[in-house]
């Protein structure tokens, strides 16, 4: 078990282990959505518990995901070369705590608006967030 804390403790990482970090991020931002774009309506059901065939709901549930996959393309770019790209790091920090608040917000202050999987969503952008951060507040003399 002290072997696993040591591997989660990012003041203790090297170089390579960041440069995963972002491709893992990357990979994360893709798995939601590529589905998200090619079935947006399932992506409205399985996040709002929502069924439509609304074009326009359906276009813009595709235009949310086609950004989220922008930012994957973004997070590909940092695992090359991260210390390079503090820019696009910030980015990522602040479009993954907008979201995550906004997920957070929805679910637990508008009861029945959306369901349990914006809650591992918006949980799982918050940690790479703080991740993010992490890298920043190390890399902050750069």
């Amino acid at each position: 078990m002290g072997n696993m804390n040591g591997k989660l403790n990012p003041a203790i990482w090297e170089y390579a282990t960041w440069r995963k970090l972002f491709l893992i991020s990357a990979i994360w931002n893709f798995a939601g959505a590529i589905p998200g774009i090619l079935f947006p309506a399932l992506s409205m059901r399985l996040f709002y518990g929502i069924q439509t065939d609304n074009y326009h709901t359906l276009f813009l549930t595709s235009l949310f995901w086609g950004t989220v996959f922008l930012f994957g393309i973004g997070y590909l770019i940092v695992a090359n070369a991260p210390v390079k790209n503090l820019g696009i790091i910030a980015m990522g920090v602040t479009g993954k705590v907008i979201l995550a608040s906004a997920w957070y917000c929805i679910y637990f202050l508008c009861k029945g608006r959306a369901t349990i999987v914006v809650v591992g969503a918006a949980t799982g952008d918050l940690i790479f967030a703080i991740y993010f951060c992490c890298y920043l507040f190390k890399n902050r003399s750069m």
